[in-house]
């Protein structure tokens, strides 16, 4: 019987067989000699997880340490210089002064027995006393009249010193002199504030209100300490 096979079959039969073959040598070959456990693997997983994790951190910790260091270091050796130790002060103290209270401020407890008085000897028209307040070492009385205006004008003795201050945030700050002492005028849409300064006498008068500047001006500049 003759072969009808051609030489291209018989290639092909060939190739088939040695396909076979390499696949199973491959198999065989290729294949791990142990095969680790499910939660061998999961461990490793995690480990190898956990510390790349930690190393994110730490990269993270250097990048932000490093500079820092590196920026006090530079500010300390920097205020070290009279030069640009003084002017950034000086900037420190103009900012917190603007953006602030006016204060004195003293730990002093020390009681007091000196008694202030004072009288008012301008009070405007329709304004009458609603209150007065007295304590050893303060004085208060508050006015008002029918519109719902009103003021009040405390004396206030320190010895070394008084827990007191001005709001001057969002205000029109005036420094001038009343009777030759140091004063400062606080404007507010709110109201007006007026401290005077008398520190020979260690005292210190404040009037408060919503009332016109030059009537609040009128009435410390009239009254009458005794």
């Amino acid at each position: 019987m003759i072969s009808t096979k051609t030489l291209q079959d018989v290639l092909i039969s060939v190739a088939k067989d040695t396909q076979i073959n390499l696949s199973a040598e491959l198999e065989r070959y290729m294949s791990p000699s142990h095969k680790f456990s499910r939660s061998y693997t999961k461990r490793k997983k995690l480990i190898l997880r956990s510390q790349d994790e930690f190393l994110t951190i730490s990269c993270f910790r250097k990048r932000i340490l490093i500079p820092l260091v590196i920026i006090i270091t530079i500010i300390t050796c920097a205020m070290s210089v009279p030069a640009i130790r003084e002017p950034v002060i000086t900037f420190i103290v103009n900012v917190y002064n603007d953006m602030t209270d006016y204060i004195i401020r003293s730990d002093n407890e020390e009681s007091v027995v000196i008694i202030n008085d004072f009288t008012l000897e301008y009070i405007p028209e329709n304004f009458t006393r609603q209150n007065t307040q007295v304590t050893s070492n303060l004085k208060t009385e508050v006015y008002k009249d029918n519109a719902g205006n009103g003021f009040s004008f405390t004396l206030e003795y320190y010895k070394e010193g008084i827990n007191f201050s001005m709001d001057t945030e969002n205000a029109d700050i005036t420094k001038t002199k009343i009777r030759g002492l140091s004063t400062i005028i606080s404007e507010k849409n709110t109201g007006i504030n007026i401290a005077v300064f008398d520190n020979k006498r260690h005292q210190i008068w404040n009037l408060t209100g919503n009332i016109d500047c030059d009537i609040a001006l009128k009435i410390v500049e009239n009254v009458k300490i005794k």
